[in-house]
């Protein structure tokens, strides 16, 4: 993972991670122990999701940089249905609070994607590397003659 991905992926994912712990002992002071659960898995889902979307998405840059955009669009379609064969399978469960469990993975998307966009907005990413332009396409400075006689321009008149 190159240093710019790490910075991004840190500066998305503490936020979260610290939003997470309000919503679990909110969740708990709330709900109780089946709110502290469903906060809990919201918010490790959460950060799970995002990070290997990040994780994913800085490995393929450096080895397929072409295929990017297929893949974002391929990890965010396997959250998609991830996350709804999660809410199907967990719609009638006992085992935590249903509600808990929504309202933390929608808080806790809102707060990553608002860190990431922060964090992209705060580093200065390059779009082309400056070291990889070739040397027969970098610009070059005119050259300029020495001042002689010749090259200053004459006053109006003429010598």
């Amino acid at each position: 993972m190159q240093a710019i991905d790490a910075r991004l992926l840190r500066g998305a994912a503490v936020p979260t991670a610290v939003a997470g712990a309000v919503a679990v002992v909110l969740c708990a002071v709330l709900v109780g122990s089946k709110g502290l659960i469903g906060a809990l898995l919201g918010s490790v889902i959460v950060l799970a999701f995002f990070s290997v979307t990040i994780v994913i998405i800085s490995k393929v840059a450096q080895k397929q940089p072409e295929m990017l955009l297929g893949y974002a669009m391929l990890t965010y379609l396997g959250k998609v249905v991830f996350l709804a064969v999660l809410m199907i399978a967990f719609k009638h469960t006992t085992l935590f609070h249903f509600r808990s469990f929504g309202f933390t993975i929608l808080g806790l998307t809102l707060v990553w994607l608002a860190a990431e966009t922060r964090a992209v907005l705060k580093t200065k990413i390059f779009y082309a590397d400056p070291s990889a332009i070739p040397d027969s396409l970098k610009p070059v400075a005119p050259e300029r003659p020495e001042s002689t006689a010749e090259s200053e321009p004459s006053p109006i008149g003429g010598r």
